[in-house]
């Protein structure tokens, strides 16, 4: 059976429980992306505050995380092409993680702006990523209101940002928003089964199984 054939007949097939996972799998990620990339006004506030940064490296550690993103989305969309959404996802999540990580233990301002550009190549490709996986799986009658529904768990990363670093950082000090991303990304690592595993696809149905298993190579169990 073509391809054309078979993503036509998944896209009349209802929204399943695999559906839901795949949104929840991929969400866990989008919602981290948007967690931090919304932490940099409280991270930028208290190393200024203390003199760990000046304005002038504040501003550039701003611009090397957009820069990043627009490097990492670059990338993503070709590797993705070239070796499968699975590989992009579970990569950008490990550059992500690694880079996170290490921000939290950053002994100077240069060495953050460094991580940050990293951490904003993993930040772009999870948009791509994520949105290719959700216009690739989901039924076309059905995909503008999940696609919307995803936009909402990124965009609720601002307040959950701002929240907790109202609560936690007097206390503990701006290295323990990176620590909550790096932690956010383990689990959602975790979550999908540990970096480069080879899953075997579950459809929703029998004949779909059979018939797509290379077109559903992108989503997890």
């Amino acid at each position: 059976m073509s391809a054309i054939s078979v993503g036509a007949r998944l896209d009349r097939l209802p929204v399943t429980r695999l559906h839901r996972k795949v949104f929840n799998l991929v969400g866990v990620g989008m919602f981290f992306e948007g967690f931090d990339i919304y932490i940099a006004a409280s991270v930028l506030g208290a190393t200024y505050k203390t003199g760990f940064s000046t304005l002038a490296q504040s501003g550039l550690f701003i611009s090397m995380t957009f820069v990043g993103m627009t490097l990492g989305a670059l990338l993503t969309g070709f590797l993705g092409d070239r070796y499968g959404r699975r590989f992009t996802y579970q990569l950008n999540l490990i550059v992500f993680g690694a880079a996170a990580l290490a921000s939290a233990v950053a002994p100077d301002m240069t060495t953050l702006i460094v991580l940050r550009f990293l951490m904003g190549l993993g930040l772009g490709a999870e948009v791509v990523v994520g949105y290719s996986i959700m216009a690739e799986f989901f039924p076309a009658r059905i995909r503008g209101r999940w696609s919307g529904m995803m936009c909402t768990v990124v965009t609720a990363g601002l307040p959950v940002s701002a929240f907790l670093a109202w609560l936690l950082v007097p206390t503990f000090g701006w290295r323990v928003m990176f620590l909550l991303g790096a932690l956010g990304d383990h689990t959602d690592l975790h979550a999908r089964g540990g970096p480069f595993r080879r899953i075997r696809p579950r459809t929703v149905s029998d004949s779909v199984a059979a018939q797509g298993r290379r077109h559903l190579q992108c989503c997890w169990p």
